[in-house]
């Protein structure tokens, strides 16, 4: 496929992207999605007369499917294919960088917020880049990216990419006038009503592939702010995490579209039930108009009647009760709702298990019904993981680093990051999404193995032990690795 670089070509292959989306209707969806994940339920219903209440059920689903599908954080560590001493080396450091920009770039937070992001809408996209000390990560709505393949599901695989942000004017004209373009014809959007005080202006990244490598340009619709540059990677730095993959489409569908209905259902039986017992639940007063002209309520206040006052002038009435089969129904639409989308009261925690077997029975049954968003969450990761050390690879250069020696003791060196050879390496990700039950139970039956001397070497049984429960755990497996023997060692491949 020929990549277009004219400013003409790329603001028309942009409208192709927003016109798929106007065809789709998938910028309405994500916005009525938001809405209802947030509470916003009765948008654009105009009935003043009508109490608006709002059951977000769907709220409460969609944290506790975020949460069991991306757990409590992102552990990446390579592990080499061929266990030497400088693979080992290797290893330690990238791991040491690695473990380093997760925790600077936060990325166990925007992850979380991708696969959210992903149930309501039905893309979580993430953006990685270098900021000249480091690899940060910024969150990308799914409206604001287009691809040129709207059949093509896999990411890398499009011939480019169009990312569409909104910056201020004045550090876009900067970097126009950087690169030797006219910067004074670039304007701000009038879209946000407030030029004046926060001009803005939209900025378009096209990303595209050429004999396997990426580039860019960056553009406005009225100047190429960036020629076409080369990024230095072989991967597109964005990674896209779909809750449920749809056919021959590029986007995803999320939890939250099918529920809607169900939604509306219930808060509309709710706002009935509520117009009822607000208009019907005080007795009426009935009385005799030949008798009495008008009635008050007013505490001590003379009523006159014509004729004699004995007589029966007035009488109250009340009505029927609410059939009980509303509230039911309410309940029970939510109930099922819950339970088909795997967010039963076993798996909310609404149940109070009493026994060590019942804790595991809940814990299991609850991650059954998301293993498929699970494993798509982990290939979301390695992704991440591989875009991040290609962005290593390709803009650390030469760095000093700490290394940790066979003593135990962090020694520094110069490594270049350049000429790592990250092939050698697999990649291994965990998601934090155990419970500390289940780590105790882990816990538990180590010291049983070692207790009764079913495992006899401290390398084997602190390797074992999970990193929470264990924050100098590399420390001092390092110190273990010194006092071993030299057939020991090499049998393990780590001296």
């Amino acid at each position: 496929m020929k990549i277009k670089k004219d400013r003409e070509s790329l603001l028309a292959e942009y409208e192709k992207g927003l016109n798929y989306n106007r065809l789709t209707e998938y910028a309405e969806k994500c916005k009525i999605h938001k809405k209802f994940y947030l509470g916003d339920q009765w948008y654009g219903v105009n009935a003043p007369d009508l109490d608006k209440p709002v059951l977000n059920f769907i709220r409460r689903a969609v944290s506790y499917l975020t949460a069991m599908t991306a757990g409590e954080g992102v552990t990446a560590f390579l592990t080499p294919y061929v266990q030497s001493a400088e693979n080992v080396r290797l290893r330690d450091i990238l791991n040491t960088e690695l473990e380093r920009v997760i925790e600077r770039s936060k990325l166990s937070v925007h992850t979380r917020r991708a696969v959210m992001n992903a149930a309501i809408n039905g893309d979580g996209i993430l953006y990685f880049l270098y900021d000249g000390k480091g690899v940060v990560c910024e969150e990308i709505d799914g409206t604001n990216i287009f691809y040129a393949n709207p059949f093509e599901k896999d990411i890398q695989r499009q011939p480019y990419i169009i990312v569409a942000q909104r910056t201020y004017t004045e550090e876009i004209r900067e970097k126009a006038a950087k690169n030797g373009a006219k910067s004074d014809i670039i304007m701000p959007d009038g879209a946000d009503g407030n030029i004046s005080a926060n001009p803005m202006s939209l900025l378009l990244t096209k990303f595209y592939k050429e004999d396997g490598r990426v580039y860019y340009i960056q553009y406005t619709k009225e100047c190429i702010v960036t020629p076409p540059t080369y990024t230095g990677y072989t991967v597109y730095p964005l990674a896209k995490f779909c809750w449920d993959e749809l056919t021959a489409d590029c986007h995803g569908t999320g939890a939250v579209e099918h529920l809607i209905p169900n939604q509306i259902a219930v808060n509309k039986l709710w706002a009935m039930a509520l117009l009822h017992e607000k208009t019907a639940a005080f007795p009426k007063i009935f009385y005799d108009r030949t008798k009495i002209d008008r009635w008050t309520n007013k505490v001590g206040t003379a009523i006159g009647v014509v004729g004699n006052p004995n007589d029966a002038v007035a009488t109250s009435f009340r009505r029927q009760d609410m059939s009980s089969q509303v509230i039911e129904l309410v309940e029970k639409t939510i109930r099922l709702t819950k339970e088909f989308m795997g967010a039963s009261d076993v798996s909310l925690g609404d149940i109070s298990p009493d026994n060590t077997s019942a804790i595991l029975a809940v814990q299991k049954s609850r991650a059954i019904p998301l293993e498929n968003q699970k494993q798509a969450f982990i290939r979301f990761a390695e992704s991440c993981v591989i875009i991040i050390l290609e962005i290593m690879k390709s803009k650390y250069g030469k760095r000093r680093v700490q290394v940790c020696s066979a003593d135990g003791k962090y020694n520094t060196a110069v490594f270049d990051f350049g000429a790592a050879d990250v092939s050698q390496m697999n990649f291994v990700i965990e998601t934090d999404n155990s419970t500390p039950w289940a780590e105790s139970i882990q816990m538990k039956t180590l010291e049983n193995l070692f207790e009764k001397g079913i495992l006899t070497d401290a390398y084997d049984f602190v390797s074992a032990i999970p990193q929470s429960r264990l924050k100098n755990k590399q420390r001092i497996l390092a110190k273990l690795k010194t006092a071993m023997p030299n057939d020991r060692a090499e049998l393990s491949g780590e001296k």
